[in-house]
């Protein structure tokens, strides 16, 4: 890492929490916004009348995928100094789960164009709508598995390591963020094998804890920064 003052590393540390904390919010709120397609049977009729309610999910899933890259390119100079293989690891495995999400939104927004599609469609054309529409949100659900869930467990336990190794962050948290990466993979794993739904009320309780780290770690960052005292780099 080339050499820089210690105002810059906290203005790095604060613009990576500022980052945790959008990549969070955006999340949520764009997740919600999903309920009429998400949460109804027959969301081709939902999904028309709450369109613009559909494209403002995507808008913040986009936010979220902004702020997912932000957190790799931000968190990657100070990962690579104690392991650069693990450091590059991270942002692959960081820039994979965007992929999805991004891969869920178009998925979305495309059932928003079906939808306004199926308001007047003749008889032969159900059956067409319906099973494309349903194969659009299948990919959605498939993407929402593979990105924030299986990739974020492994992208949070690469970073968390390297935190653990290198006192980056107290000890404590980086404990709490492979902890919390652990259980989101198990509970990715359990999704793709059917055991619960993507988005049932047990996977909510697996995902609390890498969520409350990766809130309590943005908290930190911005109040203390990264821990650069007497650490050596990798070699």
């Amino acid at each position: 890492m080339k050499t820089i003052s210690s105002s810059e590393h906290k203005r790095n540390a604060k613009v990576t929490g500022a980052f945790f904390i959008a990549a969070t919010v955006t999340a949520i709120i764009g997740l919600k916004l999903y309920d009429p397609i998400l949460l109804n049977s027959d969301f081709l009729k939902t999904g028309v009348i709450n369109s613009n309610q559909i494209v403002l999910g995507a808008i913040f899933e986009s936010l979220l995928a902004i702020s997912a890259v932000g957190t790799a390119i931000m968190m990657f100079p100070y990962l690579k100094r104690f392991n650069e293989s693990w450091g590059l690891g991270y942002v692959c495995f960081r820039l994979i789960e965007v992929i999805f999400i991004l891969i869920g939104i178009l998925s979305m927004i495309s059932i928003v164009t079906l939808s306004q599609k199926y308001i007047s469609p003749t008889q032969s054309d159900l059956t067409a709508f319906q099973n494309a529409a349903n194969m659009l949100k299948t990919i959605h659900d498939w993407t929402f598995v593979f990105g924030p869930h299986f990739m974020l467990g492994i992208n949070t336990f690469i970073y968390s390591t390297i935190f653990y190794k290198s006192n980056l962050v107290p000890k404590k948290l980086s404990i709490l963020g492979i902890t919390g990466a652990v259980m989101i993979f198990i509970g990715a794993m359990l999704e793709l094998f059917g055991i619960i739904s993507p988005f049932g009320s047990e996977i909510i309780v697996i995902a609390l804890p890498i969520a409350f780290y990766e809130m309590i770690l943005a908290g930190w960052l911005i109040a203390k920064g990264f821990n650069l005292n007497n650490q050596e780099p990798a070699r």
